[in-house]
């Protein structure tokens, strides 16, 4: 008999994905990126150029993001 409560964490994303800009590419498999609020994180990856839009994912870069505008709206 298998764990529903395993299936169900199956479906779920393992984190939250940020949209962030690639600062600097790093020789070492990283990268500096700045996250929305202008605040610099190293991240694991260098598959996205600096100055470029990436998403992140529990410290690391899972691919290139289009380069919209985004807008924070406090209600």
């Amino acid at each position: 008999m298998s764990n529903p409560w395993i299936k169900f964490k199956a479906l779920l994303a393992p984190g939250a994905k940020q949209i962030v800009t690639v600062a600097s590419v790093g020789t070492d498999g990283t990268s500096i990126v700045t996250l929305r609020d202008n605040n610099q994180i190293r991240v694991t990856g260098d598959s996205v150029a600096a100055g470029e839009k990436a998403t992140i994912q529990e410290g690391k870069i899972i691919g290139k993001a289009p380069g919209l505008p985004a807008q924070t709206i406090e209600v």
